[in-house]
């Protein structure tokens, strides 16, 4: 297998105690009175994965997290751990890392996991090809590859930016948009899915009533495995929604949640974990700062998951 491209920059890692310089002191009055808290300082991931854009945690290995680099990498899922350490790395075959930026998991038939994987960033909004690869979760440490199919998606009224997909009992696929050049949107992909066939997404909800500005432009999203609640971020926010049957979402009171205690260079994906957690990865940036994984533990009025 091909190892990662590094996109012809050297990719800088600047130790732990650099990154986390004076955060553990500031994050206990910052997150005072907000619904979640930091479980342990963020961690730094590894320099192979220096644009993590989505995050999973494994199904079958508790402890561990797939993620992937963004546009122009190689198509690879790592497996990190806990502490921000690689242990795996699976090439994903079929598939072209055009502008990946989100990743969900769900159920996919006959008892197995699927792993999916959203093709669909548009920074300058012309792509005609946007689309979800599945795979089915590979093993840690005994795969190396897996196998991809692709669904190719349409929106309705042109091209989208689109950083955030999540799945609700079903296989049913959401999108929400960036926001990089009008409200943020919600789509579902209409149906079950077809491989190998262009598919109009229906929009159902704007979430939005302008484009925001860039730091509450939308980077993730993740739901619980029931479906009962759905998390989007962005760059310096995590707002928690309940979904109605169609998929629209619903703020829930006192679900809206500041992340920049958390001091991210880039934040870009979230996922729900058991014990009402969540985990989120950024970035790496420039001067030697480093992606990072944090881990925060949630209270939203009584919701358990």
């Amino acid at each position: 297998m091909r190892k990662a491209l590094r996109r012809g920059r050297r990719v800088f890692r600047a130790p732990a105690a650099a990154l986390l310089l004076g955060l553990s002191a500031c994050q206990g009055t910052l997150f005072a009175s907000s619904p979640c808290v930091p479980l342990a300082d963020p961690v730094p991931l590894p320099a192979s994965v220096p644009e993590s854009s989505g995050v999973e945690p494994v199904h079958t290995r508790p402890g561990l997290y797939w993620t992937h680099n963004d546009s122009g990498w190689d198509p690879v899922l790592f497996a990190v751990t806990e502490a921000g350490e690689e242990v795996a790395q699976v090439e994903v075959t079929g598939a072209r890392n055009r502008d990946w930026e989100d990743m969900a998991r769900g159920p996919c038939g006959d008892g197995e996991e699927c792993l999916y994987i959203a093709d669909t960033g548009d920074n300058n909004l012309v792509r005609r090809d946007p689309a979800v690869y599945r795979v089915r979760e590979p093993v840690p440490g005994e795969d190396r590859e897996a196998a991809a199919e692709r669904f190719p998606v349409v929106f309705p009224d042109g091209p989208r930016d689109v950083e955030s997909l999540y799945l609700l009992p079903g296989e049913r696929m959401f999108f929400v948009t960036k926001g990089r050049a009008g409200p943020v949107e919600l789509y579902r992909y209409p149906g079950p899915l077809r491989e190998d066939e262009p598919v109009m997404l229906e929009r159902i909800q704007t979430l939005t009533t302008w484009a925001p500005f860039l730091p509450a432009m939308v980077t993730g999203a993740g739901s619980t495995p029931d479906g009962r609640l759905v998390a989007v971020r962005t760059y310096q926010s995590l707002t928690f929604y309940r979904p109605d049957e169609e998929g629209r979402l619903e703020e829930l009171p006192g679900g809206r949640v500041s992340l920049t205690p958390l001091q991210e260079t880039q934040g870009e994906a979230v996922a729900f974990l058991p014990g009402n957690r969540v985990v989120l990865t950024s970035e790496a940036g420039p001067g030697g700062q480093v992606g990072q994984m944090a881990f925060l533990r949630c209270s939203l009025d009584g919701e358990r998951w």
